[in-house]
């Protein structure tokens, strides 16, 4: 808001405001004031705007023109509605935009001038009016300063739990590939080391009875026993893949089981942008080579 437009709306006439902004340069709401309350008078007797509107004026002032007592100057104009006196056709239109008012008439009364005591009562209140408003307008700011920390904490926490969950899925995903990974390690340990025992077993039975001099037949070496039928062979969905950097550094992504190995290539190139690598595997031995790239991570 203007300083024109505060001091309109404290109720200022129209050429007390021009007067304090374009004769007494007021930069600010106490420089107005104060030109305002000093200069009273030199205002009123001033000269009124060119651009000064049309005024409708009662029946009464046009009828008191052709009388004797017309011949008298008229000093001032009076709000017919709310018998306001007026000092010039711009405080009139001031009054007419603050009230809606429209119906003046010329008035041979004088507005008397401001005593000092006046002027400083006058002062006083507006000095008042001034402060109430500046603390409303405090209040105002910070209650508006509050509204929006609020919704800036809260869209910031939103976002914050929405980041969390994800990270939360991820995690897990990566857990239960990870489980199924040892258990599948495990499994095939476990199934080692009795094939291994089932060797040494035939090979101790088929030495003892050379020894003993008996006939020797050839003893197939014993197949692990199988405590329950075999399960039936899994299809996973995903692929969690780790892959070491030639810097000593590890870097993991989950894949579908149906994307294709140049997905991977294309991946690894996009994290690390360096030079031209080869892709290795150490269990069982293998380079992936160009034409693996068509392969899916399935048949791989």
């Amino acid at each position: 808001m203007s300083l024109a437009e505060q001091l309109a709306e404290m109720g200022f006439e129209k050429n007390q405001i021009d007067s304090a902004i374009n004769v007494g340069q007021a930069a600010n709401m106490e420089q107005a004031i104060d030109w305002i309350t000093t200069h009273d008078n030199e205002i009123a007797s001033g000269t009124a705007a060119s651009s000064e509107p049309v005024l409708n004026l009662s029946s009464n002032a046009s009828a008191a023109v052709t009388t004797t007592e017309a011949q008298a100057e008229a000093n001032s104009l009076k709000c017919d509605e709310c018998g306001k006196l007026l000092k010039d056709a711009d405080a009139a239109t001031a009054h007419a935009m603050k009230t809606n008012h429209s119906s003046f008439s010329e008035c041979t009364e004088t507005i008397k001038p401001l005593t000092a005591e006046e002027k400083e009562e006058m002062k006083k209140k507006i000095q008042e009016r001034i402060v109430a408003r500046r603390k409303e307008q405090q209040v105002a700011d910070e209650k508006k300063a509050i509204e929006m920390e609020k919704k800036r904490i809260v869209e910031g926490k939103t976002l914050s739990e929405i980041k969390q969950k994800r990270e939360e899925e991820e995690m897990k995903k990566i857990a239960e590939a990870n489980r199924r990974e040892k258990i599948e390690t495990q499994l095939a340990k476990q199934r080692a080391i009795e094939q291994i025992e089932a060797d040494k077993r035939a090979r101790r039975e088929k030495a003892a009875a050379e020894k003993s001099g008996g006939i020797v037949e050839d003893i197939p070496p014993a197949k692990p026993q199988q405590a329950a039928a075999p399960q039936p062979t899994r299809q996973y969905d995903e692929c969690n893949l780790q892959v070491r950097l030639s810097d000593g550094s590890t870097i993991r992504h989950i894949f579908k089981a149906t994307d294709r190995f140049e997905k991977v290539s294309e991946w690894i190139h996009q994290t690390q942008k360096s030079h031209p690598f080869m892709i290795l595997q150490n269990y069982p031995k293998k380079e992936f080579i160009e034409s693996d790239n068509h392969k899916s991570l399935n048949e791989l």
